[in-house]
Order: C-alpha cells, then structure tokens, then sequence
C-alpha cells in the first residue's frame, strides 16, 4: 500500500531539529531537499537550530532559514542539554501534534530526552557513521548516537549497510529513504565552471576532485598518494579537495613529503558544490565507510565520471563501468589505476557521466525521497492515534 494513502486527519507540524556547526555536509543537504519539497500544507515545517552563543550559522543553514519558519536554540555542550531540551519542549507544545525530525547526535539528545516524559512521534535521521574512522570526542558522541537512537519510534537511514549497522546498534524500528538529488542542466553551470579551473588549473590539465569533509574516513590520502605516480606516467593532472575538516594540516603534509603540493588544491567549504563538481574530468568517492554518500548523486547530476569506493550502497547506485567506476576499499593502487583509465579517454570520461546522470534521473530523485519520508511521517501519525502529545 501506497504509505501516503494514509487517512489525511489535517497538518501535522514537522519539527526537523539539527546542529549548526562551522561546516555543512550530507545532512544539511538532505535538509536542503527536504525545505525545497516538502509539502507544506500536510506537514507544516519548522527547523530548529542548535547552535552555540554568538556561533554564526554556516552558509547553508543561513540559507535554509531564509527559506523556512526557524528557530536558533542554544547549545552550550552536553551539560547544558536539558536546558536546550527545555526551549524545543516549548517549541513542540506550540504545535500540537508535532512530529520530531532529528538530524544528529545533538539533536537526538534532546529528542530522547524530551521522549523520556512525553509521547512526541520522534524519527531520528542517521545520515551516516564513521565508526573506526573516527577518534577522540568526535567517536564519543557516536558512541552516544548509538545508545540514543534506541529510544526514537523510527530511524531512517539512506542505505541498506546503514540500515543493517543501525539495527545492530539497538534501533527498534529502520527503515530506508534513498537520498535525492534533483538532476541539474549541467550546461547551466559551465561558464562558472570554466572560470574555476581557470583559477585552478590555469595551464590546463585534468582535474580530478573529491567533495567532502577533510577526515580520514572520506579517503582522501588515498588519491593524493596515487597522484605522484599518476604524474609520473606523464598526466597533466591535479586533485581538488573540496571541503574543511580535521585533516586538512595533514593532507597539506601528505602532499608536501609526496612533493606534488603544488598539484593538490585545498578548496575549501564551497557554497554551491555544482559547479565545482562540473568542473572537474572526475570525482573520486574514496570512502573508507560510508553509506550512500551524496556526493556521489550530485557529480551524477552533472554529467561528471565517479569513481567510488564499493564501500555502502555505493555498488547499487554505480554498476561498475555502466554508471561509472568502483574500487576497491582502501586500495591506492585500484584508485590510481581507474584514474589513469579515465584521464586517457575522454569518450569514456564522457560516457560515464551521462550514464550516471541518467542512473541519478532513475532512481534517486528530490519526489522519490520526499514520497518515503512524508509516507512514515503518515505512518507514525496513524499508528499514534489520537491521543499523540500526551503525557508519558
């Protein structure tokens, strides 16, 4: 049964709840596709931003409530989480009925404990972990997600391996909404893209990108590792690292000692990730653990070859060599070599990108993911009854 067939019993407020770091990312995509799709009149939106005291919202986000009714709510570290579970309890009784859509760690804090005295419909978005990537603070608070998760109604997931984690981790109920992504005109960012490599490349020469925060588990080492030996066997070619992240200083080192830091270009947080992906000959997905990243769909939308890591669902959006080309886990060597395959054939450089686009236009559309997510918002709906918002 179509999951929207659900009885329509009036709005339904739609709280989607997430961090405001200093970098944007996956999620803030997601949420990005969500604003632009949802439909408003079923499921009123209202996004609400955890952010610290005087912390500016990244560009994204800063976007995003331009575009949305918002709330910024405070966040000063994990001790002060009660409080800032307190304002989202007074945003959720302003809005009776409202379903909890949260987007991180942060987020899912609040929701479990607002969940822990109250009957709120609570849906924890898990765009992805890390895992044995991860070190520090940073694998501690997923190591917190974990246990938080437990305690939501429904947790969506982008991938079936994603899927398949989080049921190990405790989630009652998973389910899967494929990350959408809508299929650009790539003719309509070429100008921009031209004046981007012009900067970066303007000798001419290939440039092949990887889009993503800067951290071990994205795999970047792995295609500037490949690159002196790409070079060596006579490519004119550079990597473009699109992105901020932890492991910046030790990419720029990586680089140096490898002496192709004159060929590894640090980009940085980009606003509009499409013309960037447009220009580039190829953009590498190395992921060392991913889910369904989407970096992936957004260099598909633009006509642009992936080479992706068979890490994830990353194998059932690409057939290899249909849609584009897949390596293996960690392997430098594989990287390289599918690299080299497509910087000496611009036919097939070509053929790849349309294919993919063409795969992106298929299966992982804006309407696809919106008809999943409005479908188990319906669910939870029905399933509640009405006596949802009532006391524990």
């Amino acid at each position: 049964m179509d999951r929207r067939s659900q009885p329509f019993h009036g709005p339904t407020p739609l709280v989607m709840v997430k961090g405001a770091y200093d970098r944007a990312g996956g999620p803030e995509t997601v949420l990005q596709t969500i604003v632009r799709h949802l439909d408003r009149e079923r499921f009123p939106p209202l996004l609400a931003l955890l952010a610290g005291d005087a912390q500016p919202l990244p560009p994204v986000l800063g976007d995003l409530v331009t575009r949305v009714p918002s709330a910024v709510l405070p966040w000063r570290g994990l001790g002060g989480a009660p409080g800032s579970a307190l304002q989202l309890a007074r945003l959720l009784d302003e809005r009776p009925g409202a379903i909890l859509h949260t987007n991180d760690m942060r987020a899912d804090l609040l929701a479990w404990m607002i969940t822990r005295v109250r009957r709120v419909p609570w849906i924890a978005h898990v765009h992805g972990w890390l895992r044995h990537t991860h070190s520090g603070r940073h694998k501690l608070y997923e190591d917190i997600d974990r246990f938080l998760i437990r305690g939501a109604d429904l947790v969506l997931v982008g991938s079936s391996a994603m899927a398949e984690e989080v049921r190990l981790a405790g989630g009652r109920r998973v389910e899967i909404v494929s990350n959408g992504i809508a299929a650009a005109a790539p003719a309509q960012h070429d100008a921009e893209a031209a004046a981007i490599r012009q900067r970066i490349a303007p000798g001419g020469g290939l440039l092949a990108g990887i889009l993503g925060r800067l951290h071990p588990g994205k795999g970047q080492a792995l295609l500037i590792e490949a690159l002196p030996r790409l070079r060596a066997g006579g490519l004119d070619i550079a990597v473009v690292l699109m992105g901020e992240g932890p492991a910046e200083a030790e990419y720029r080192a990586l680089a140096d000692r490898l002496g192709v830091g004159a060929h590894v270009h640090f980009a940085g947080l980009v606003a509009e990730t499409l013309p960037w992906l447009r220009a580039m000959d190829m953009v590498c997905v190395p992921s060392l653990k991913d889910s369904l990243p989407l970096t992936a769909l957004e260099a598909m939308s633009v006509a642009r070859p992936v080479i992706a890591s068979r890490a994830g669902d990353l194998p059932l959006a690409i057939t290899d060599g249909e849609h584009g080309l897949l390596v293996e886990v960690g392997s430098s060597a594989a990287l390289e070599a599918a690299v080299e395959r497509l910087a000496r054939s611009p036919a097939l450089r070509a053929e790849l990108g349309e294919a993919g686009r063409q795969r992106l236009i298929a299966r992982y559309t804006p309407e696809a993911m919106l008809h999943q997510l409005e479908g188990y918002c319906a669910e939870l709906i029905a399933e509640r009854g009405p006596d949802r918002g009532a006391q524990r």
